[in-house]
């Protein structure tokens, strides 16, 4: 019996201590999987010698504790620092996130400075939490820290969560329609609307008449209003022509909504729009 109790005790059991997550609102679900970490070459020695081990998830980092550590040593009583490095891998992320376009830029979290789970002020992450670097994309450092009166292990110690959140940006919609010869003359007649009439969100102003690289003539309609970007949409939005008042419509098309690609800024409006073209 004592064998079998001596072999137990030498079977390690790992106890989660921390979750790191990031969250953005263009993502449905929430999740933003944009990001990549990575421990500095000190920090993975360090996650060795304290016996932690570290794993990425979907959109962020864990990290568990073999709980069978002899936590009385003085050298779990003095505070330690864990930097993980991370980058963006995802080219539109700029463009659906609201921030300024910049072409670099660099973040710095450090769970000391925690709002509860948050680390940092406001519901969202602003323009002034980046700094401007020399290095291409966006990146950042997480600073995982184990202070003595907040332990990541030994007595007291409990598992933390963290998270950062980006808010999504919010455009004007601008459908461009083109293709139809007599595109002036039946323009009048075209409506675009939310398929779902119940729950209006956004109402077109008046087409105005443009002119495409290749000479063609195009209508433009803007959204009234702005709207946040999303990687998914719930109600579709249409084109329809009707034939007269009170007869039901001759065409009918369902429209893309915007995708990150299409989004710029438009100094006449002072905003960001999202160009959409669609050939009738």
């Amino acid at each position: 019996m004592e064998g079998i109790k001596q072999s137990y005790r030498n079977i390690t059991q790992y106890g989660l201590s921390l979750r790191f997550f990031v969250l953005h609102d263009y993502y449905v679900n929430g999740w933003c999987p944009d990001f990549s970490f990575q421990p500095t070459a000190e920090t993975l020695e360090k996650l060795r010698n304290f016996r932690f081990k570290y794993r990425n998830l979907e959109n962020g980092i864990e990290l568990a504790l073999d709980m069978h550590h002899d936590f009385s040593n003085p050298i779990f009583q003095q505070e330690q620092i864990f930097n993980f490095t991370f980058r963006n891998n995802n080219p539109f992320f700029l463009q659906f996130t609201d921030m300024p376009f910049v072409s670099s830029g660099m973040m710095l979290f450090d769970t000391s400075e925690a709002h509860g789970e948050s680390l940092h002020e406001g519901s969202t992450i602003q323009a002034q939490h980046f700094m401007k670097t020399g290095k291409d994309g966006l990146n950042g450092v997480l600073r995982v820290r184990h202070q003595p009166a907040k332990p990541l292990w030994g007595e007291g110690g409990k598992p933390y969560q963290y998270y950062i959140r980006f808010g999504a940006r919010k455009v004007k919609l601008r459908y461009i329609f083109y293709g139809t010869k007599d595109l002036m003359d039946i323009f009048s007649k075209f409506i675009v609307e939310e398929s779902d009439n119940m729950h209006k969100i956004v109402t077109f102003g008046s087409p105005n008449l443009i002119q495409l690289k290749n000479g063609e003539p195009a209508f433009e309609c803007t959204s009234e209003q702005e709207i946040a970007m999303k990687n998914l949409w719930n109600n579709p939005l249409i084109v329809k022509r009707e034939k007269g008042n009170g007869t039901p419509f001759d065409y009918r098309k369902t429209l893309p909504y915007p995708k990150p690609d299409g989004v710029k800024y438009d100094e006449t409006i002072n905003g960001f729009v999202t160009e959409i073209f669609v050939k009738l």
